[in-house]
């Protein structure tokens, strides 16, 4: 029986080190790219490991890039004090997935406001019916009354 060599500890911890160093090298690159063709909007973390053509988001949330994920927050972050501060920034293209997030929880805030409209009226319906049946009530003890003189 021949021995096949699979690899020795060093050539594996080798061959992540490299690997690791191609993902930042191309997470670099797409943040660099992404500061030339989209300055005025916002990015996400998608778009940069997508980008950088990585297949998930693994290598953009080791602790060995936090420092990509930090230059990514700080430029949202410009964008959104800009948008904050000024009609210049107000001007920006968003994302998707940030208008997207937006509209949802408006969506969420009119349902809320729709129930408790609802319930308003249900509160409302049921009063009308108790004074309605009360007004009944005291009709026919009037006719009563006025019947027995």
């Amino acid at each position: 029986m021949n021995k096949i060599s699979r690899g020795s500890h060093q050539g594996l911890l080798k061959n992540r080190e490299e690997t690791k160093e191609r993902n930042t090298e191309a997470l670099w690159h797409q943040v660099q790219r992404l500061r030339k063709e989209k300055p005025d909007t916002l990015w996400s973390f998608k778009e940069v490991w997508q980008g950088a053509g990585l297949k998930s988001n693994v290598a953009l949330d080791s602790p060995w890039n936090a420092s990509i994920k930090e230059a990514i927050s700080e430029h949202n972050r410009l964008l959104r004090e800009k948008a904050e501060s000024g009609s210049v920034g107000q001007a920006q293209r968003k994302t998707l997935r940030i208008t997207n997030k937006e509209l949802r929880n408006q969506i969420q805030q009119i349902k809320k406001e729709y129930e408790k409209a609802l319930s308003k009226m249900a509160v409302w319906e049921a009063e009308a019916d108790f004074y309605q049946r009360e007004n009944e009530r005291l009709q026919r003890k009037i006719e009563r009354l006025l019947s027995a003189d």
